[in-house]
């Protein structure tokens, strides 16, 4: 009976390790350790300083940052992909293992439990390791 009960902790904390993913915050003032997992999300707001208009991205933690999507007005689109192509499906397709942000008017960050705002400098949100 010991023997079935342990054999049942390993495996939940076995799941446990593979749906955990750390990360690394860095600001211009703090460097942190985060508690990510796989079936987390996040979400980038921020105000595009040419169109004035607000930008919105969303996406999920697995292995990588993945799955992007983005919220935003038809002229700010054509700003970023000066219309050579369609930045929806264009995003769609990213992953990557770090995001990486500055911005003089504001940008807000929301990665698995954590939000974090940063005004006149940058962020970078790394998963260190994949499994």
């Amino acid at each position: 009976m010991l023997k079935k009960g342990l054999i049942a902790s390993v495996a939940v904390l076995a799941l446990l390790v593979l749906m955990f993913r750390p990360a690394l915050l860095k600001t211009d003032t703090q460097t942190r350790l985060l508690a990510l997992f796989r079936w987390q999300s996040g979400e980038i707001k921020f105000v595009n300083s040419v169109t004035q208009r607000p930008v919105v991205i969303r996406f999920n933690i697995g292995s990588r940052f993945h799955n992007f999507s983005i919220l935003t007005d038809e002229a700010t689109e054509e700003y970023y992909s000066h219309g050579l192509y369609d930045l929806k499906r264009a995003v769609s397709k990213d992953s990557t293992m770090t995001l990486k942000f500055c911005s003089m008017k504001g940008i807000s960050v929301t990665v698995g439990f954590y939000r974090i705002h940063v005004q006149d400098g940058c962020l970078e949100v790394s998963i260190l390791w994949k499994i």
